[in-house]
């Protein structure tokens, strides 16, 4: 494993990104729907409610689970070449000002779509079948069994021997569930993608706790 202790620090650098994975993610399209109101960015739903915002679209990318990062990191930086201060110099404040929102708006979508969890649960939110993390229903009991117990072996672990073998297992799981996300996006299976979405979070989360683990040795 790739200095595993490194990848999972630098993996959570600030606490925006563990907000992301720990919290309600329509909270976080609400603060972008917001943003995006007045420029008709975000379309209103029949029943009232605005629709998200389509990151996917903002990046100029197919709403593909399966996008790869080789192309997701050359639309980004292609984008942000454009939009680049220096290249609008000679503009206007209005018009400065504009490009400056837009250069956030790509920045903020790269870091949501190039992330397999917040990637699905945006696909989620643009079908319109966005998962609450606080419904248990989608999850058996068998793994939320199984999710306490590894919680428990993180809190008793007192070396990254003993958390490395968890950590592994941590990537298996979301190596497989990326596949089968992979595959129930892109064949409309629409239950399936919410179950499979809601796993994620729980592998994540676990994922996370390591990570904590580990930052506590090193402070």
């Amino acid at each position: 494993m790739m200095n595993g202790m490194h990848r999972i620090i630098t993996k959570f650098p600030t606490a925006a990104a563990s907000y992301l994975r720990q919290h309600n993610f329509p909270n976080i399209l609400h603060g972008l729907q917001n943003r995006h109101n007045c420029s008709g960015a975000a379309a209103s739903c029949a029943d009232g409610r605005v629709a998200a915002h389509d990151h996917f679209d903002t990046l100029g990318v197919d709403r593909d689970f399966s996008v790869s990062s080789a192309e997701l990191k050359t639309k980004y930086k292609n984008l942000m070449k454009e939009l680049h201060p220096d290249k609008h110099a000679s503009l206007s404040e209005a018009e400065k000002s504009r490009k400056s929102s837009l250069a956030t708006d790509v920045t903020l979508a790269y870091s949501i779509i190039e992330d397999p969890l917040l990637r699905a649960l945006h696909l989620l939110e643009l079908w319109g079948v966005p998962i609450d993390e606080t419904d248990k229903s989608l999850i058996d009991n068998n793994l939320l069994m199984e999710i306490m117990e590894i919680r428990e072996e993180i809190a008793d672990a007192s070396t990254y021997a003993e958390l490395k073998p968890l950590l592994e297992e941590c990537h298996t799981k979301q190596t497989e569930l990326y596949e089968q996300l992979a595959d129930a996006f892109q064949n409309d299976k629409v239950d399936n993608a919410r179950y499979l979405t809601a796993k994620l979070q729980y592998w994540n989360r676990i994922e996370e706790k390591i990570a904590e683990k580990i930052s506590s040795w090193t402070r």
